[in-house]
């Protein structure tokens, strides 16, 4: 059987439960198999190449298990790792005969063979992928801390031990280089995603991104010159739904992996992920289901799923533990950030694409939150309506910043993206020492004639509420 007919295979079994997973990886099998009736095509822009996916298999074959029961044992790769391996380096461009993907975002259990699997590619393309393109390919592993970006440098070091490998690379403390090519491997710590400018990355692997709170990791991906660029990220799920990984990559490769959302479409990108469905009830009866949706390699061995149980019961028994359990052994997304004001997954699920009613001549009460000097002014729309017997809210909320100078240093200290805010419509830079009110105020009045609404109510947060705005309404 060909790796290819393997995957085809290991995509129906998924999708028709003979293989138990969850909803968003048989939307990855889907997407396989879709990807596969288009490379028939004569349009299609990508084909599969047999012996590039055997490669890479073949190539995780020669270095050796590190930790566990496999440990010293040369890794042979589960159809599940196949599953995404293969895709990466099997799906290839027809205009160049380049890899198809230079982005993956996977997610899935913790204890999966992650690191072994970022460890194992980065070596691969250290060695084949610069060699192939004649390059010296800068690779770089990032996490929070340098000692997290430290695993999968170790584990590369860790998995040559013992292999017919080890000689076609240079290990130290701080470097690993492929002596042929000169290709290298270096852990940042967080002063390089800060002042990273300068580096031209083939490959960059960020590990566990949940962790991070900014991009500066990520965007130093961005613009890489080298023929087959690779930025890779495999992470587990977190506890705070307010930063890039779950507010960005997370949302963006469950609509990307959508069947019901075509509008989202990415040939360059390649998503996974593997995760408990919130609506299956964890009990005894259930959980094996749910632990193999979200481990698709430590779930499907028994010494791997009896660690998962044992955890379970622990996290059954000792409620404060159960928060960490759903992140880490089920790869559940939980909000639970201290001093977090809301629920930001409840909050997510409100938004919707398009209005459930016509709000024209509807009553609108609004409210303000002014700034003294450097804070936003925002101002929301609050409109009831009636579905059925029951009184809902529409909420449309824009936010106002003083200057580029003020919006630059408010990104910088608050870790969020008011720049991309503003392209998006929803913030306005008035371009001046503080916020200008008037500004503020035509907004208003100019939605609010757009729209038909009729003003019930302003409110104001009577903190930074000046008498000229009072005046300003009384007019």
């Amino acid at each position: 059987m060909t790796i290819k007919e393997e995957l085809i295979k290991y995509s129906n079994d998924c999708i028709s439960d003979n293989i138990p997973t969850c909803k968003k990886h048989k939307w990855a099998c889907m997407r396989f198999l879709r990807d596969v009736e288009r490379s028939a095509s004569a349009e299609c822009k990508f084909y599969w190449d047999e012996l590039e996916a055997k490669k890479i298999v073949d190539w995780f074959a020669l270095l050796k298990h590190s930790k566990g029961i496999l440990a010293g044992q040369f890794i042979k790769l589960t159809t599940a790792q196949k599953f995404s391996l293969c895709q990466l380096y099997g799906w290839r461009r027809k205009k160049d005969g380049l890899r198809r993907f230079n982005k993956s975002y996977q997610q899935k259990g913790h204890k999966n063979a992650k690191s072994q699997e970022e460890a194992g590619i980065i070596l691969y393309e250290m060695s084949y992928g610069s060699t192939k393109n004649h390059e010296i390919y800068e690779c770089y592993c990032a996490g929070t801390k340098r000692s997290q970006s430290k695993l999968i440098f170790n584990e590369a070091q860790n998995m040559l031990k013992g292999s017919p490998l080890a000689t076609k690379f240079k290990c130290n403390k701080q470097i690993i280089e492929h002596r042929k090519t000169g290709s290298f491997l270096v852990p940042l710590c967080k002063e390089d995603g800060r002042t990273g400018d300068g580096t031209n990355p083939a490959v960059l692997v960020l590990d566990e991104y949940h962790q991070h709170a900014t991009t500066e990791f990520y965007d130093l991906g961005i613009g890489s010159n080298t023929k087959e660029p690779l930025l890779m990220i495999i992470t587990t799920a977190g506890l705070d739904l307010n930063v890039p990984c779950y507010q960005q990559e997370y949302q963006y490769v469950s609509g990307l992996l959508d069947p019901d959302k075509p509008d989202i479409e990415n040939d360059k990108y390649f998503g996974d992920i593997f995760e408990a469905e919130g609506d299956i009830p964890l009990n005894d009866e259930n959980f094996e289901l749910l632990a193999k949706m979200a481990n698709p390699v430590r779930a499907y061995y028994p010494e791997g799923l009896q660690k998962i149980y044992d955890d379970y019961i622990i996290a059954k028994q000792t409620p404060e533990k159960m928060t960490v359990f759903l992140t880490k052994a089920l790869n559940i997304w939980v909000q639970a950030k201290e001093g977090g004001y809301m629920d930001m997954a409840k909050w997510n699920a409100c938004k919707m694409q398009k209005l459930p009613v016509d709000i024209h001549g509807r009553e609108v009460y609004i409210g303000f939150d002014m700034s003294a000097k450097i804070d936003l002014t925002s101002v929301s729309f609050i409109i009831p309506y009636m579905d059925g017997e029951t009184v809902k809210y529409l909420v449309f909320s824009h936010s106002f910043i003083p200057n580029r100078d003020k919006l630059r240093e408010r990104t910088k200290a608050d870790k969020m993206p008011y720049d991309s805010w503003e392209r998006e419509g929803f913030l306005t830079v008035t371009d001046t020492e503080i916020v200008d009110q008037n500004a503020v105020i035509n907004y208003v009045k100019g939605f609010v004639s757009s729209q038909g609404l009729k003003i019930n109510c302003l409110c104001f947060d009577p903190a930074n509420a000046s008498k000229s705005l009072f005046s300003i309404f009384l007019k």
